[in-house]
């Protein structure tokens, strides 16, 4: 088994996509790339296994430099987001070509095969061809064919995005415990961020720029975003972006954008905003952090007038307008609202981001 270094990759066509981009996944770990669709994430997979030539950079595998090297000569295995099964194959036959293509044993292609199946819960369905079978079994087969392939990395292409809440849940359970894909470097990239916070031993964010804006722990990516773009990218409901400005009012305190709404500045953030009297921050405020309730210990109280209200089982979410700015915020399950009320909410201040209104850095996470 080896290390997986990708160094300053670039690849373009009109434009860029991947621009000297680098980072690294240790043998046995589990790194989530999260970010849009459309943002450069398959192709930065195409570029490790071979499937596109980059324009720059390397790709070192166990200390062996693979730029340049075909993709069959690689010990890579990768499952497509579309799946990309043979149609006129039967499951076992899908599965089989990466073992037949490196002339395994028929006794050994015949082992792996099975005992991947069994593991997967599709060994029932070997002798069936893909149109006879579901999405999800198909997902299955093209996993359970990356699998066998007994690679040394292992690249997983938004593997469950087409399918169903059930079913989604179900495979991502079993990314947990397939010891297969915890014993190799495996990079899988997704644009749902709940599968990258459940699934990463670490994450990277990819930007717009072509680049991973950051790379670390989900539990440090969530609570101490870099950039606005990772504030926004990681968490559902998405966060509240309240534009103001700092003034002096009595004392230093916030002022919004649009509306007439004032938050108090906390001994927390004044060390951060004292040099920014009269210039534009952004604030960013999780959903879950602004909660019906009287409770003044824990923060701001504030009246809102309640826009949309939407009951989801486990939480409910309301639109509000609060003097003037539109929020997000987050009800418990068993209390009801509606459309037009008004209702009293409680801000946890300690919860603020704090973010530069040029850079839209986080003025208090370092480079």
């Amino acid at each position: 088994m080896a290390r997986l270094e990708v160094e300053r990759i670039c690849k373009g066509w009109e434009f860029p996509v991947i621009d000297e981009l680098s980072f690294t996944v240790e043998e046995g770990e589990f790194f989530v790339i999260v970010g849009a669709s459309g943002i450069g994430k398959t192709t930065l997979l195409r570029l490790i296994s071979g499937l596109e030539t980059p324009d720059a950079g390397r790709v070192v595998v166990g200390g062996r430099d693979l730029t340049g090297i075909p993709p069959y000569r690689r010990s890579i295995a990768m499952t497509f987001e579309s799946y990309a099964l043979y149609p006129h194959l039967t499951v076992y036959e899908n599965m089989a070509s990466p073992l037949r293509a490196r002339r395994l044993p028929v006794r050994e292609r015949d082992r792996r095969i099975l005992a991947t199946a069994k593991l997967l819960r599709i060994d029932h369905l070997l002798e069936r061809r893909p149109g006879e079978i579901s999405g999800g079994q198909k997902q299955r087969t093209a996993l359970g064919r990356t699998l066998v392939a007994d690679p040394e990395v292992f690249l997983l292409d938004e593997p469950i995005s087409h399918l169903d809440a059930k079913i989604r849940h179900e495979l991502r359970t079993q990314f947990h415990t397939l010891e297969d894909l915890r014993k190799v470097a495996t990079v899988y990239v997704t644009h749902d961020y709940a599968e990258a916070l459940s699934l990463g031993d670490r994450i990277g964010v990819m930007g717009a720029g072509g680049k991973l804006v950051q790379i670390g722990a989900p539990r440090d990516l969530f609570e101490r975003p870099q950039t606005l773009a990772v504030a926004e990218h990681l968490g559902q409901p998405t966060i509240n972006v309240i534009p103001a400005r700092i003034i002096d009012d009595d004392g230093p305190c916030l002022q919004s954008e649009e509306g007439t709404l004032r938050l108090p500045v906390t001994d927390f953030a004044r060390p951060l905003l004292e040099k920014l009297q009269g210039r534009q921050v952004i604030l960013g405020l999780r959903p879950q952090y602004l909660r019906p309730g009287h409770d003044d210990t824990r923060g701001l109280t504030l009246r809102a007038d309640i826009d949309i209200y939407e009951p989801l089982g486990t939480l409910g979410i309301m639109l509000v307008r609060c003097e003037g700015v539109r929020m997000t915020a987050v009800t418990d399950p068993e209390m009801t609202y509606h459309s037009g009320e008004t209702v009293t909410l409680t801000l946890d201040l300690d919860q603020l981001f704090y973010f530069d209104a040029v850079t839209e850095k986080n003025l208090a996470v370092g480079d």
